[in-house]
């Protein structure tokens, strides 16, 4: 079959499809209805759809479950589909004299390129992410960087968003990725944390330490973002003695790290002491 050419004035709203349906995935864990798209993309269901329709004709994306009220169907990405049938089970049987032996060490090296690549991936997420997957590549990047008992409180939404341990001092932080400056209410909202944990009564105050993480505009350019707090952040900052360092700011540090220009230990003291608040 043909593939059917994109019309030029088409192209943006495909663009701004498939856009949405890898956001929808990350951002939920969940994969996106026909309707769900329409509504993300804010297009007319019928339009949405043909476009849809294209972009499965197109190889771009996939349909699964087959529809009905009971059983939505739902898209992904093709490649991720395609990705998903790549781990079928073999029979146990294949690895008895009928597989090849080159395979195994291509899928050796295949796997440590993967690992790689999930890397770069979380790191640059830094940059322009928000909500879960935000919190996701910040905890994995604290993770890399060594940091003890980091934690995502993924399950727990009445409480900080991650936690880790540094000096025998528990950090706790509260992750914002934002289209403008960072505000007051997660610093609010820091604190409250923060005192659940010393109601706890585990460590004594001085042990505890709070963190604001955000990444602010994050739909520009790392280089030309504007200030990363507004000015009444700043002040609950100071007033609570809470530290804070943008997650672009993360990103430098495991990138200076990655390139072999800084320690581990060197980019944990300068993640701990976060930045100054201007």
């Amino acid at each position: 079959m043909t593939e059917k050419k994109v019309e030029p004035e088409n192209a943006e709203n495909f663009k701004k499809v498939n856009q949405a349906v890898k956001e929808y995935i990350f951002q939920t864990h969940k994969l996106p209805s026909k309707s769900q798209i329409a509504d993300l993309v804010q297009i007319p269901k019928k339009k949405c759809d043909e476009i849809v329709d294209q972009l499965i004709r197109n190889k771009q994306l996939c349909s699964i479950f087959g529809g009905g009220k009971a059983n939505p169907e739902v898209v992904l990405p093709y490649d991720m589909f395609q990705e998903m049938l790549m781990t079928q089970k073999v029979p146990d049987w294949l690895s008895s004299g009928f597989g090849f032996s080159q395979k195994a060490d291509t899928e050796l090296k295949i796997q440590g390129l993967k690992k790689d690549i999930i890397r770069y991936d979380m790191f640059e997420r830094l940059l322009y992410c928000t909500h879960t997957p935000l919190e996701d590549a910040v905890a994995f990047t604290l993770e890399w960087l060594e940091f003890a008992d980091v934690h995502h409180h993924t399950e727990n939404t009445d409480y900080a968003d991650i936690t880790f341990e540094y000096d025998h001092t528990k950090a706790l932080l509260e992750v914002e990725g934002t289209t403008k400056d960072g505000d007051k209410r997660k610093v609010l909202e820091l604190d409250g944390w923060v005192k659940v944990e010393i109601e706890k009564d585990e460590r004594e105050p001085s042990q505890i330490q709070g963190f604001f993480v955000v990444n602010h505009y994050r739909e520009d350019n790392p280089d030309t973002r504007g200030d990363p707090l507004t000015k009444h952040a700043k002040k609950y900052l100071n007033h609570y003695s809470f530290r804070f360092f943008t997650t672009y700011f993360l990103y430098k540090v495991a990138k200076q790290v990655e390139e072999g220009k800084l320690s581990r230990e060197e980019a944990r003291r300068k993640i701990w002491e976060g930045e100054k608040i201007k």
